[in-house]
């Protein structure tokens, strides 16, 4: 494939923080697309990116060979002259230097490669290099000058004191104790430290203490002390940290190790025989000196800084290890030398069980905080703080349960906040933030405490209501509506607040209907969203599950009304439409949200829509087949209104009724109206109403169902009907929850008791406006 610089891909390193010069990458060209096959490299040194992968280079090997030789070497020299005291005295004085000083010029090559607290940790360590060089010096000075050799103190003392005194706050800063800070890190490293301290006492320091103590006892006597104190730090670092340790870190502290344990045979040679400079002894303090020369490459060639943090590993079971070791060395090294367990093991054994104790107790209150932690995490929305949607989904589940056992209401608000796109495309993303934040604060100061809110995703946020019936549902969402819709959001470095509305969809279901279906409900609430944007957003609408009501939701017409509409219906044919569009405009009005009175009304109205046609039927003639005035009278919108003011009292149906076949285009009768002119009842009767003429007309041959007027009725979307009720109205006729009309079996009773005055007046008007 062709490789170069294709025309729509990006420069190397644009928008990536990184200097092009220091980004190699591998390109391939696949179908004109840019594709990264490499891996990218940072072309700081060669030699750094070697030691990083491949961990010892060829001049760590090199520096540990040339140690080890220099090791061997120098213990033949020590055996080879042990029989001439001015060659051992050399060997032993001024040879011996020559690894030390080698460490000090080494300590400042790796403080001037490393970085951070390693870099520090050098520079520590080039003075504390520096102090054992001199005090080295000094004494082997005073081996040349005295025939005693230097005394006891001396200033050759001072230094080797100083050097320890200044080595261990180095190991301390290079080991990295910011772990420490936690309870638990920091008793871990309290208990392993003391339980090496206490192996180191009994072992090292408590054969050298002294039966009176002096200047020259208690001199001697430090040296082990600062040793076991550095090899105490380290292994309880190693032992109970979290943190990835510098390797060279590691080779220092070994190093010290290994000066305790000559430190301690020193002291021990000291007080049984003199010292002398073909001693043995030497050869540790060369090791020490060749393991920092070591240390120092190490860390100049890897370039060490602070290491990232690691996964902290499960090593709860090492203090108690440690513990367990130390007290039953003690107590081995107490009944074999003394026959019996000493106040110094009793003691350390008591420290570390109570340690041991607390810091069970410790570890089980982080643990509780830690898992609290990561599921308040898991369960809570970052930006808004809100609970999110997988908490919301959990907690749905059991309040439905808990719904179902006790038979309570279940409801849940769905909040989807308007044209929220032009805020983030206006204002930015992080505007968006803000607004959102402030959106949740909002919602939660309206919400009760019993009630759950979450964020459920990007702009939308959902409310579950425990116990709760529809009509308190539906008054809060109300009411977060009007919280949402009354205040501006005011946010910092935009220059006007931020206007915000919501479409809320609610959802209940009732006790009684058996098993609750979640997944059912919350969808409910989705659609009824998707509604309240059809009807042009910033409004509540409600799920409109069809209610266990019965056959007929009207109950509060006069009974001549219904009488009549039902006489009409059985004049145009032989089903009952009047009674079929009643319930079915009481379900769309329901499946839109609608308030309860609301649905009553607009099925009031749809019970009694036809009774206009009452003055053509009276001169419609005998020999005319039926159904011919259905079509044909465009009066009767106008003349049912009127009867219902007359004859019933009702101006609120009246008004509904005389609009019921103005179109949504407006083009419909009888007064032209268009869209949200037309009463929201008289939308909802005229798709029922055209429902039931197309479900009522030919049924072909006998037995055969009606034709199905489904496709017919949706071409009508947005011109004859509107799209939000006609979609409404699908939806439950996809749902199978609208039922046929019944037709009429038994010949119509007599009509009831019909005022005087209403008759004389339905006379007065005949002809079609």
């Amino acid at each position: 494939m062709p490789t170069g610089d294709h025309p729509s891909a990006p420069p190397v390193g644009a928008n990536l923080g990184e200097r092009p010069p220091t980004r190699k990458l591998c390109q391939t060209w696949t179908e004109g697309s840019f594709l990264t096959t490499g891996r990218l490299v940072t072309a700081v040194d060669e030699g750094a990116l070697e030691t990083r992968t491949a961990g010892w280079d060829r001049v760590v090997v090199s520096v540990v060979l040339t140690g080890i030789a220099w090791l061997v070497l120098y213990a033949i020299l020590l055996r080879t002259t042990r029989d001439s005291p001015d060659a051992s005295r050399l060997v032993g004085e001024v040879i011996y230097l020559a690894p030390i000083a080698a460490a000090t010029a080494l300590a400042v090559y790796a403080a001037r490669r490393t970085r951070q607290r390693v870099g520090t940790a050098w520079r520590l360590l080039i003075v504390s290099n520096s102090l054992w060089l001199i005090g080295e010096a000094t004494w082997a000075v005073y081996a040349y000058t005295s025939p005693e050799g230097a005394p006891v103190p001396s200033f050759a003392d001072a230094a080797y004191l100083l050097s320890y005194a200044v080595a261990l706050p180095a190991i301390v800063v290079g080991l990295g104790l910011g772990m420490l800070g936690r309870t638990q890190g920091l008793l871990d490293a309290l208990l392993v430290a003391a339980g090496a301290a206490a192996i180191g006492w009994q072992t090292l320091i408590s054969p050298l203490v002294p039966s009176s103590w002096t200047v020259p006892a208690l001199v001697t006597f430090l040296y082990p002390v600062f040793s076991v104190s550095i090899v105490s730090i380290l292994v309880a670092v190693l032992l109970s940290g979290a943190r990835q340790v510098p390797r060279s870190i590691i080779l220092v502290g070994a190093a010290f190790g290994l000066s305790a344990v000559t430190d301690g045979a020193y002291a021990y040679l000291t007080a049984v025989d003199k010292y002398q400079s073909s001693s043995w002894v030497n050869l540790g303090w060369q090791i020490e000196a060749v393991l920092l020369c070591v240390a120092a490459v190490v860390a100049g060639r890897r370039r060490e800084a602070d290491q990232p943090r690691a996964l902290d590993p499960d090593l709860a079971f090492l203090p108690a290890v440690v513990a367990v070791l130390a007290v039953g060395g003690l107590a081995v090294a107490d009944l074999v030398l003394v026959g019996r367990l000493s106040l110094v093991t009793l003691v350390v054994t008591m420290v570390l069980l109570l340690g041991l104790l607390v810091r069970q107790v410790v570890a089980t209150r982080d643990r509780a905080r830690l898992t609290q932690g990561l599921r308040t995490a898991a369960i809570t929305d970052q930006l808004t703080g809100l609970y999110n949607r997988r908490f919301f989904k959990e907690m749905i589940d059991v309040e439905a349960d808990h719904a179902e056992r006790r038979r309570l209401p279940l409801s849940l608000i769905l909040i989807d906040l308007d044209h929220f796109k032009e805020v983030n495309d206006t204002y930015g993303h992080t505007v968006g933030d803000a607004v959102l934040a402030d959106v949740a604060q909002r919602l939660r100061r309206e919400v009760r405490g019993s009630d759950l809110l979450c964020r459920y995703g990007g702009e939308e946020f959902v409310c579950l209501l425990p116990g709760t019936p529809a009509p308190a549902a539906y008054e809060l969402a109300e009411r977060l509506r009007q919280t949402l819709r009354s205040t501006p959001t005011a946010i910092a470095g935009v220059p006007e607040p931020v206007t915000l509305t919501a479409s809320l969809g609610v959802a209940t279901d009732e006790p009684g209907r058996g098993r609750i279906d979640t997944d059912a409900l919350i969808d409910e609430a989705d659609q009824a969203v998707y509604r309240a944007k059809a009807l042009g957003r910033d409004r509540v609408v409600g799920s409109g599950q069809p209610a266990a009501t019965a056959a007929d939701p009207v109950t509060d017409l006069p009974s001549a009304l219904v009488w009549m509409a039902d006489r009409i219906d059985r004049a145009l044919g032989d089903q009952q439409c009047a009674a079929a569009v009643s319930r079915w405009a009481f379900r769309t009005a329901s499946r839109l949200g609608l308030d309860e009175a609301t649905q009553r009304r607009t099925a009031a109205a749809a019970r009694v829509h036809d009774i206009g046609r009452i003055t053509s039927l009276a001169a419609h003639q005998p020999d005319e087949p039926r159904g011919v005035g259905r079509a044909e009278d465009l009066g009767h919108p106008a003349q049912g209104a009127r009867l219902l003011v007359e004859l019933a009292g009702r101006p609120d149906l009246a008004q509904l009724v005389a609009a019921h076949h103005e179109r949504h285009d407006g083009a419909g009768y009888p007064y032209g109206l268009a869209g949200s002119d037309i009463p929201v009842g008289a939308r909802i009767i005229a798709v029922c109403d055209a429902w039931a003429v197309l479900r009522s007309g030919d049924p072909g041959p006998p037995g055969a169902p009606p034709p199905d007027g489904r496709d017919e009725l949706a071409r009508g979307r947005g011109t004859r009907f509107d799209p939000a009720v006609l979609d409404a109205f699908l939806s439950l006729l996809d749902d199978g929850a609208l039922d046929d009309p019944a037709r009429f079996t038994e010949p119509g009773a007599a009509p009831p008791a019909v005022p005087a005055s209403a008759v004389a007046g339905t006379e007065q008007r005949t002809a079609p406006r």
